[in-house]
């Protein structure tokens, strides 16, 4: 205790040469306060100051560093937050216009709940990045056509990829056409009125494009899709001219399975653009205005015209699969044809369907699906859990590995405007909200 206060010494020893013995030495540390804490002196010799400097910046360094940690784990949780809302906003807005193509920007906003300017600059990244494309589902079935798939598997020598292409596009029935390795090595899909003019068509190309080559087909009408479409060639719309009504005396009213000339180049110019508005088509058929307007809605209100939608032409997938599931079982297969529908539209983690295609097939008895594999992602996996899902089936898996006429539709719909749901709810007696909650999982 010194002067009212508790102080603390260094005592040491410090060898003197000159006496030649040791000195003691005594350096005053610092005093405590009444609570303990320690208080250090503040000594007025350089090396202390300089002690001090250097401690006062090491306290400013690491206050810095704190402060520079705490603003970057606001960035990245900032960051986070902002990509998260980006990626619903952009979930939002591809899922409205899968929907429906014509949806303006005000509506996308209600829909959203975001700026106009905001929308805008969402829908310019997805055109980019996507290569975005506005065409029109048609249900070709209304002018008395049917989709059909054909599989074919060549025996020995495999025709030249380009040569094939070229000859292929020529036939305005042939809506995509697949070059694939597994079951089989290519996949066409065509429309015809009837199943003797699919055959028709299927011996019409393989005798003109296939003739010198030995190739097995098994072909079946592809029906009760409920998922995707295969969008129409402009080719087809040649053979499409064949439902225009000319007026007559016996025939003064268009038949079911036509439409006027009119809505034929209505029908034309939006599967080139479905967004165009309503004024430049006008201009482009050569019409008066509102004339292309009026009969839009006529073809919807006549389901001719499912809905205007989107085509993402450009996805980070790896490649497409098609999977076959042969029915074997039919007690199995319907055990899990529950899970099964479940499956084909729930909801994943992308901007884009997992199932781009599904349909029912007779030839093999069953379904076919068409499934954008993505980075993370191997067929092996999805067959594995559509075996799962299923039982009663054999899966075939076939890769993708070009298409050389067409396209295959990528687009992220509403799966609450799906078949599927309807016959989940109707059938299996879901509760609507549960089921919504089913498909989005976690969302």
């Amino acid at each position: 205790m010194l002067r009212g206060r508790y102080r603390l010494f260094q005592a040491t020893s410090v060898y003197n040469k000159e006496k030649g013995r040791s000195d003691k030495v005594t350096k005053y540390l610092g005093w405590f306060t009444d609570d303990g804490m320690f208080i250090p002196a503040e000594h007025r010799d350089e090396r202390t100051k300089e002690l001090k400097e250097m401690e006062k910046e090491n306290r400013e360094r690491l206050s810095a560093l704190q402060d520079s940690q705490k603003e970057a784990e606001t960035k990245i949780v900032d960051e986070g937050i902002r990509k998260r809302e980006t990626e619903r906003h952009e979930r939002d807005i591809l899922r409205a216009l899968s929907m429906d193509a014509r949806k303006t920007i005000p509506e996308l906003v209600k829909i959203t709940g975001i700026k106009e300017t905001t929308v805008a600059y969402h829908l310019r990244n997805l055109e980019r990045r996507y290569d975005m494309e506005y065409v029109l589902e048609i249900d070709i079935e209304k002018f008395g056509y049917v989709d059909y798939v054909a599989f074919g598997k060549f025996l020995n020598k495999k025709p030249v990829l380009n040569q094939m292409k070229e000859e292929l596009e020529k036939y305005p029935y042939v809506q995509a056409a697949m070059i694939t390795k597994g079951e089989y090595d290519i996949v066409v899909l065509l429309v015809a009125e009837s199943n003797s003019n699919a055959r028709g068509a299927l011996y019409d190309f393989t005798r003109e494009v296939l003739s010198s080559y030995d190739i097995e087909w098994t072909m079946s009408p592809a029906y009760f899709s409920g998922l995707g479409f295969i969008p129409l060639r402009k080719e087809f719309f040649e053979v499409l001219k064949e439902k225009v009504w000319k007026r007559t005396r016996e025939k003064p009213r268009p038949e079911h399975d036509q439409i006027t000339e009119v809505e034929y180049n209505v029908l034309m110019a939006m599967n080139k653009n479905a967004a165009a508005d309503f004024a430049s088509i006008d201009r482009e058929i050569h019409t008066e205005r509102g004339r292309s307007n009026y009969a839009y809605h006529r073809l919807i209100d006549r389901g001719i015209i499912k809905r205007a939608t989107v085509n993402m032409r450009n996805l980070s997938s790896r490649f497409d699969a098609l999977f076959i599931l042969n029915i074997i079982n039919i007690d199995s297969w319907l055990k899990g044809r529950e899970r099964f529908m479940l499956d084909l539209i729930k909801e994943n983690d992308l901007q884009v369907d997992t199932y781009s295609f599904a349909c029912d097939i007779m030839s093999p008895k069953g379904v076919l699906l068409m499934a954008h594999v993505f980075k993370d992602q191997n067929p092996e996996a999805i067959a594995e859990r559509l075996i799962k899902d299923t039982g009663g089936a054999r899966i075939y898996e076939i890769v993708v590995t070009d298409i050389i006429v067409g396209s295959v539709n990528s687009r992220f719909s509403d799966k609450i405007k799906t078949r599927q749901y309807e016959i989940l709810v109707s059938h299996y007696n879901y509760n609507p909200e549960k089921l919504k909650e089913m498909i989005n999982g976690n969302r």
